[in-house]
């Protein structure tokens, strides 16, 4: 997904520590380790909550499911630290047309495809057009828009011509993980869904898909033949499911998992006192990184909604298919509904001081972050109950519960199982709300259900979850009306003002003129609401101290994993298990 923007204050951390297996931690710099030692072997466990819902680029929406593909996948080019440059991977190199509505892609030739087929130019045409195809409904859609063709010249060069000059033509380009069109050809756009390719992927990347064991282990084993000499230095990377967060913590410290990357916070500060007293060698990661959490209102109602998909009349306008939700359709009550949450006391509770309120789109690490230009719903539990009464939502009958039409204000809050902070959320939620006599029912969803079924057919009332940010301004994938059928516009939010806004920001070549419609999106936004933004979350992250040149920055957790590598002295018991 093209999701939001760019800007950078925190700086790449780098894990260069080991350990003497004792209970207090040497933690010398990797610096002291030629880099001619480095060794080959070593078995890294990532624990995570729930399994992925997919592995296909093209349908992975959960962050754990785009960890596992950037290690099975390779795009054309990587963004840099900097968010604003970038190095080639699959491409060699790459130049701009002189009347700059082309880029040509020079692509290495020493790639092959996990199953031993070279990787050619035709994948890259082939990536695009599936990209682009709307029975699909990639979530990255929106990065394509400007691109005109992808044609090959020749098995090593490729040509993206584009609509017109922007400043995100080379981000437009590179965005997504390149297919293999030798396996998915064959495949029909309705039938990618069901593809066995989504449960055993074939890529380009370090590691290559080994087995999954449903809701136990996913293993990806070094790929012996990727193009970069010497790397990857781990025999395998093992994605194991506990879905219970005080057994994942368990694991975690007795050396089952050697990595997490997003710790509850009162554990993360736990964790974080051992380590300073040298006493642990698990070693914590914290940083403000690119997640927010949220709630999104349906702001349409899901039967209507659905009868009108069955109809699968592609002719219907957009209006068609929106009859507002008798709960969330006003944006007055959205407003109620926000004022009526203590924000900063539901950010310290769940976060532990680990976390900022949020009070619009854009988040804070992003060059387009303007806090003024957000609106500023304040916590006012009485104007809330002023507004929901002049939307006509009374205590009739004395229940406790409002009411209207004989209707009572009550609905479901669906978020994420296994996840710990949007549980707690959910309960601290329902309760700020029956204050105002707003009945919640939090509902715990896997994430498969979630992500593949109940927000994509926006078949919920309302839903308590986060992203994780993009590298660039742009969300037309959550709320831009060409995006109205893709997974991610799961709220139903129309705004044609919002669309001529979010058009004129990607046609500007103008810094301050650029600025001046991110400003008046995010205004926009936070004063229509079909999210109540309510915090951007500091990374809660942790790794075993015997994984050296680990890098972590805002770019994520698994930056460079073909680099990691662990030195034989120090070993686990789990290294040594796989070494057999």
């Amino acid at each position: 997904m093209k999701s939001l923007f760019y800007f950078c204050l925190i700086c790449a951390i780098l894990l260069i520590y080991s350990c003497d297996g004792g209970k207090k931690v040497s933690r010398r710099s990797t610096s002291e380790f030629n880099p001619i030692k480095i060794v080959n072997g070593g078995t890294l466990v990532v624990g995570i909550r729930a399994e992925p819902e997919s592995l296909n680029p093209l349908l992975a929406l959960s962050q754990t499911s785009r960890n596992i593909i950037s290690l099975v996948f390779r795009r054309l080019a990587d963004i840099n630290e900097d968010l604003r440059t970038f190095t080639p991977v699959l491409a060699k190199n790459w130049t701009f047309s002189p009347d700059s509505l082309s880029i040509t892609f020079n692509l290495k030739t020493d790639v092959l495809w996990h199953d031993g087929m070279p990787f050619s130019a035709a994948d890259i045409v082939f990536t695009y057009q599936m990209q682009t195809d709307p029975a699909i409904g990639w979530d990255g859609i929106s990065f394509k828009e400007t691109i005109r063709s992808v044609d090959a010249l020749d098995d090593s060069t490729v040509v993206f011509l584009f609509h017109r000059k922007s400043p995100a033509m080379l981000m437009d380009a590179v965005e997504g993980y390149i297919l293999p069109e030798h396996i998915l050809a064959s495949v029909s756009s309705e039938d990618m869904h069901k593809a066995e390719f989504n449960r055993r992927p074939v890529g380009t990347g370090p590691f290559k898909f080994q087995g999954w064991k449903d809701q136990q282990t996913i293993t990806l084993v070094r790929n012996n033949s990727y193009y970069e000499t010497g790397k990857p230095h781990l025999d395998r990377i093992i994605f194991k499911v506990v879905p219970d967060n005080i057994n994942l913590l368990s694991q975690l410290k007795s050396g089952e998992v050697d990595l997490v990357e997003s710790l509850y916070p009162r554990d993360f500060q736990a964790l974080s006192a051992k380590w300073e007293q040298g006493q642990s060698n698990i070693r914590p990661v914290s940083y403000l990184g690119r997640r927010y959490d949220f709630i999104g209102w349906n702001l349409i109602d899901p039967d209507h909604y659905r009868q009108k998909l069955k109809q699968e009349d592609n002719s219907l306008p957009i209006e068609d298919y929106i009859l507002p939700n008798r709960f969330f359709g006003s944006r007055k009550v959205r407003s109620a509904l926000t004022m009526a949450l203590d924000r900063e006391a539901l950010t310290n509770a769940v976060n532990y001081g680990m976390a900022i309120p949020m009070h619009g789109p854009v988040p804070l690490i992003l060059n387009a972050y303007n806090e003024a230009a957000n609106v500023h719903w304040p916590y006012d539990p009485q104007q809330a109950l002023r507004i929901l009464s002049e939307e006509g939502w009374s205590d009739t009958d004395k229940d406790g519960i409002l009411d209207k039409d004989g209707i009572p204000f009550e609905f479901e809050l669906i978020t994420e199982s296994g996840n710990t902070r949007w549980e707690q959320a959910a309960t601290i939620i329902q309760d700020q709300l029956a204050k105002i006599g707003v009945h919640v029912s939090p509902r715990l969803v896997e994430p498969a259900l979630l992500y593949g079924k109940l927000l994509p057919l926006k078949e919920f009332d309302a839903v308590l979850i986060g992203w994780v940010v993009g590298l660039t301004m742009d969300y037309a994938p959550l709320f831009h009306s060409s995006s109205f059928f893709t997974p991610f516009h799961f709220t139903g939010y129309y705004s044609s003002k919002y669309d001529s806004l979010d058009d004129a920001s990607k046609k500007s070549f103008n810094p301050a003129v650029i600025q001046k419609y991110y400003d008046e999106i995010a205004g926009l936004l936070s004063h229509d609401l079909p999210y109540t933004w309510l915090y951007y979350r500091q990374e809660c992250s942790a790794i075993h101290v015997r994984f050296k040149n680990v890098t972590i920055d805002k770019r994520g957790m698994f930056i460079n994993p073909e680099d990691w590598w662990v030195p034989v002295k120090e070993r686990s018991r789990i290294d040594k298990l796989f070494e057999g």
